[in-house]
Formats: structure tokens, C-alpha cells, sequence
């Protein structure tokens, strides 16, 4: 990777990054000082040539190693759909305006719990986004609401909280205008329970006692594959969850067991399926229907667990091999 940057108040500002790989992990440091910023339209398509010229006139280039470099050697520019996932500096404070507006190919974001300053339409375009990760400071505040708000797709959030991980699914939203005709107005109508979900901050911080109680809406809203993936990762990474909210639940999870073991089974979660098995404690008959569907998946793993699950009701383990 080359980078365009300068410096500013509080360290360095990236304007524009070259390069082949299309994860970029961007450095902590240049000229021995913390990456701060990332200047507007550092990644999209829609930057405006003469400011990017400018920006080229009066910065420098270097390449990931730190050694200054004339200019881009010819790399190409790290922008619209060339950027699949970004890692962002721990002591970034501030995101410019449209930073990646139009990343359409955006996967994955990461982040640290310093980025306080994201600039309007920062997200706008980045729909395929599917994974949010974001270490908090040790108040647990992050600038993640402000994310939240312009992807409206569902997305999985990691946290890490002064080492505790959590993992929490914000559902999609959609808005949509729809015209009163008698007043003479549009209506702006907020579809699904996404926006609640997002809505469940206080300030800067999660509040995930209020993000437990939204609970009721993502049953009743959402496909059931999104709502087992929320509850699934609450139970498995429970920061912060209270008895009340983990036994709601796992209450869930048994009404829908067969179809939670099978998500774990898919995605060969083998430790965690091991887990939900333990908390959810299905009967024989649900244990024997969990494993007609592993033996149709042909996965060895996942029958070896549920045979053991079915041994705990006094049924001979039969062998791995026999699906």
C-alpha cells in the first residue's frame, strides 16, 4: 500500500490510499505519529480530482513500511469497488465527509473506541456490509450509533469491551414515504425492528439492557433465522446480559431448537453447538429429529455431538461413521 497524507493538529491525516489488496488494514503510525484522521472521499470514486489534487501537492507519500515514496509508483487507486474490508487505526478521532461513499463491495468495517467525529453520508452506498467491529474505550463508548444509522442492512456488531467480547445483530430497516392525501403531506413511515435496535444507545454507549428488551419486536418482525442468530450470539457471547434476559432467550431457543442446532451445524460452530445443546437440554425426540438432520448433512462432527447428546437419554452411541 502507498498513502497520500499530511499532517495535522493531532497527528496524521490519510487523504487517499494505492494499492492491489482490497483489505486494507490501515497503519497506526506515520512519521513516528498516531493516524488520526482520513480526509473526505478517502475511498470513493466520487472524490473531486482538483482537491485530490491539491492534496497531492501539498502531502506526502509513503508506503506501509513508512518509506517516503515520490508518488503512487502507478498503484491503483483503493476506492468504490475495489474496497471490501477496512481497518481503521485504534486512535483515530475523525472520519471525513463521504469517506466511503459508494464502497458497494464494503464487507467489513473495524474500528476503535477514539473515532468520535464521523462526517455526514460517511456510509452512504456501502449496502453489502455485513460485519461491524468495534473496540470500545473503557467507558464503553464508541462512535457505532453513528454508523448504525446510515446502514440500514442487518448487520452483525463484535465488541470488544476492555477484553470482554460481545456480539449483538442489529435487524434491517426500511423507510418509506407514503403520501396522506388530504392533508397534502408525505408521511414518513420506519419499517422493521432495525431502528429500535439502533435506537437502544445512550450517548455513545450500547445500552444492552434496553437492546435485551427489544427483544418482543425482532420476534415478532423478523425471519426467524435472523432472530436465532441474535439470540444465538447473546447467549454465547452474554456481555453484560442479565438471568431475566438470558432465560427469555433460551426459552426461544427451545421453542426452535432444531433449527438453531442446524444454523451451528451449517456454519460448523461445533464448540458453541456443544453449548446451546447444554443450555437448551432438548428432550429425546427433539434430540433424535436434531440428528435426522445432521445425518442428511453427511457432517460427521455434527452427528458424533448429537449421538452423544442422545447417549445422556440412555441410547447406545452409535458410531461416527454410520449417517
Amino acid at each position: 500500500m502507498i498513502y497520500l497524507y499530511r499532517r495535522n493538529k493531532t497527528g496524521i491525516c490519510i487523504d487517499r490510499v494505492y494499492g492491489h489488496d482490497g483489505i486494507v488494514e490501515l497503519p497506526e503510525t506515520l512519521e513516528g505519529l498516531p493516524v488520526t484522521e482520513l480526509g473526505a472521499y478517502i475511498f470513493s470514486d466520487h472524490i473531486d480530482r482538483g482537491d485530490l489534487e491539491k492534496c497531492r501537492m501539498s502531502g506526502k507519500f509513503c508506503t506501509e513500511d513508512g518509506l517516503e515514496v515520490q508518488d503512487e509508483e502507478g498503484m491503483p487507486e483503493m476506492s468504490g469497488n475495489a474496497v471490501q474490508e477496512l481497518i481503521l487505526p485504534s486512535k483515530l478521532r475523525k472520519v471525513g465527509r463521504y469517506a466511503f461513499y459508494n464502497c458497494f463491495h464494503l464487507k467489513k468495517l473495524s474500528f476503535g473506541g477514539d473515532l468520535r467525529d464521523v462526517g455526514v453520508g460517511a456510509m452512504t452506498g456501502c449496502h453489502k456490509i455485513e460485519r461491524v467491529t468495534v473496540k470500545t474505550d473503557e467507558n464503553g463508548d464508541s462512535c457505532l450509533r453513528d454508523i448504525l444509522t446510515e446502514l440500514p442492512e442487518t448487520l452483525r456488531v463484535d465488541m470488544d469491551k476492555n477484553g470482554e467480547q460481545g456480539r449483538f445483530w442489529f435487524p434491517e430497516f426500511f423507510e418509506e414515504g407514503v403520501e396522506n392525501t388530504p392533508a397534502r403531506i408525505i408521511e414518513n413511515h420506519v419499517h422493521g425492528s432495525g431502528i429500535r435496535y439502533r435506537n437502544s444507545f445512550l450517548h455513545k454507549k450500547l445500552n444492552i439492557l434496553e437492546y435485551d428488551k427489544l427483544f418482543p419486536y425482532a420476534e415478532a418482525w423478523e425471519e426467524e433465522s435472523i432472530v436465532l442468530k441474535l439470540v444465538l450470539d447473546r447467549i454465547l457471547y452474554p456481555m453484560d446480559l442479565t438471568e431475566t434476559a438470558e432465560e427469555k432467550y433460551i426459552q426461544y431457543l427451545r421453542e426452535h431448537g432444531e433449527r438453531a442446532v442446524s444454523i451451528l451445524g451449517e456454519e460448523k460452530e461445533y464448540a458453541a453447538m456443544r453449548t446451546i445443546l447444554t443450555k437448551i437440554t432438548p428432550d429425546r425426540a427433539e434430540t433424535e429429529k436434531m440428528l435426522e438432520r445432521a445425518q442428511r448433512s453427511g457432517d460427521s462432527r455434527w452427528v458424533s455431538i448429537l449421538m452423544d447428546t442422545l447417549a445422556g437419554h440412555g441410547r447406545k452411541k452409535r458410531k461416527a461413521f454410520e449417517l
